[in-house]
């Protein structure tokens, strides 16, 4: 009985363990506590908020890099002006994250640092393979930044994201109606 208890015990710790997310590029069955299947573009969202952190994957079909952004509504001036935003594109062979800042309604996001904020990305690993990609990175719910959002579970929030024809940070993505860029209103983690 001892022994049969022993193995149930280790069992489910072991069940436990690979529930945990994990940001090595690749997203398995159950690890996350949630999932949102976005059908207009295909992508799917993950995500686990974990004490104070948010545990954050993507899986996106995409000829170039795609990029992810949040905002709370309250912090949007005009269009996309205001959101936290994360892109991600192949530098030589290698997935690469930056952390940006959308501080004009037009034209691409400015890198974090140049916006006054620092990369708030903890951990960070991404695939990209046959057009396919897996992201996951690891951020905390307040950076404590003025251009990064603040994720507050159960809140209503706006989440953008977008995918282009190229790796090229510098060139956008497609116009909202030809499906390039999307906007999911009161998400909530």
């Amino acid at each position: 009985m001892n022994k049969l208890l022993a193995t149930l015990a280790l069992a489910l710790l072991v069940s436990l363990g690979m529930a945990q997310p994990t940001a090595d590029g690749t997203i398995a069955d159950g690890e996350y506590a949630s999932t949102l299947a976005h059908e207009e573009s295909g992508a799917v969202m993950y995500w686990t908020i974990d004490g104070d952190m948010l545990h954050f994957g993507m899986t996106m079909e995409s000829s170039g890099w795609i990029g992810v952004g949040f905002a709370m509504p309250d912090d949007v001036t005009r269009a996309k002006s205001g959101f936290d935003q994360y892109m991600f594109s192949v530098v030589d062979g290698t997935a690469m994250a930056y952390d940006m800042y959308q501080e004009d309604a037009r034209g691409a996001p400015t890198m974090d640092a140049e916006a006054g904020g620092s990369d708030s990305l903890t951990e960070f690993a991404g695939t990209y393979e046959g057009e396919m990609w897996t992201v996951e990175f690891v951020r905390p719910l307040d950076t404590g930044e003025e251009t990064d959002a603040v994720i507050v579970a159960g809140e209503p929030m706006l989440l953008t994201f977008a995918e282009a024809t190229t790796m090229d940070l510098d060139r956008r993505h497609e116009r909202s109606s030809r499906g390039g860029a999307y906007v999911i209103e009161e998400f909530m983690f």
